[in-house]
């Protein structure tokens, strides 16, 4: 793949990777329109989730330091977690986490093939944006509330995490839709979702990174490697801190017109 068309997937990943838009709705649409038949296996793939990752990283570093210090105090002292569970906000956090990423693993394991041959039908794309668009607008609804995330809540979620696997379908548009229904504070509903991304997202890279090994990049791919990971990263930035602001503001349901109008088009005339 050229640096230029890396840069384009690149910056299409990142950005709809965190706006409640789909990325994987929208990659898809972008290989069609740019007639891509992949987005340079799974090199790109690997470079790309990288990049994301690391930006959730650098922009709630702090919490993340915070949930690993958590996680570290209970396993020196896994005697005491009973204890701990009631005193410690990020334990509950880590456990609230870790029960949210279960459904999508075994829905991504279990239906694997199944999922492939979804993003090969833009058609699917549509009716996804569709339902995310609706999903979306309904917010608009959501009661206000400042409940705590509780394992069950992040059960929740989690099954909506598990469902925008499906092309079209947002996955932090569907987290964060189904958070604010229970009532959790908008901005709290938002940073869930984030940093639930976090093992997904590495996971995902992960099982990419076994398949890069297999089959390494060649020499002259290395250049569009390196443009799309530094373009997802950057670009991941600016959707995290851009979403952020929209959902303080409660622009949040905004998004849903242009997942609707998308949808809608993409049915028409795909």
């Amino acid at each position: 793949m050229d640096p230029l068309s890396a840069g384009i997937l690149g910056l299409v990943q990142a950005l709809t990777e965190f706006l409640p838009v789909s990325s994987s709705g929208h990659l898809v649409l972008a290989q069609s329109l740019m007639q891509i038949d992949s987005m340079g296996g799974a090199a790109f793939e690997v470079v790309v989730h990288f990049g994301t990752l690391l930006s959730v990283l650098v922009l709630f570093r702090k919490e993340v330091r915070e949930l690993l210090a958590a996680t570290w105090r209970a396993m020196r002292h896994p005697s005491e977690i009973k204890e701990q569970w009631a005193d410690d906000a990020d334990l509950r956090m880590v456990a609230a986490i870790i029960v949210g990423c279960i459904p999508a693993g075994v829905i991504g394991i279990l239906f694997k093939d199944e999922l492939e041959a979804a993003f090969g039908d833009p058609r699917m794309v549509g009716y996804g944006l569709i339902g995310t668009g609706v999903l979306l607008l309904a917010t608009l609804w959501a009661p206000k509330g400042e409940t705590p995330i509780t394992l069950g809540k992040g059960l929740l979620i989690g099954l909506m995490q598990a469902a925008a696997i499906l092309p079209g379908v947002s996955r932090s548009g569907s987290t964060i839709s189904v958070a604010m229904f229970m009532r959790i504070d908008h901005e709290a509903a938002a940073r869930y979702s984030f940093l639930m991304s976090l093992p997904v997202i590495a996971g995902a890279t992960l099982l990419k990174g076994a398949e890069l090994i297999e089959n390494p990049p060649a020499d002259g791919a290395i250049a569009g490697l390196a443009v799309g990971g530094v373009v997802a990263f950057v670009a991941g930035l600016a959707a995290l801190w851009l979403l952020m602001g929209v959902v303080r503001r409660g622009w949040f349901s905004h998004f849903g017109w242009y997942c609707l109008a998308l949808g809608i088009a993409v049915t028409i005339y795909v």
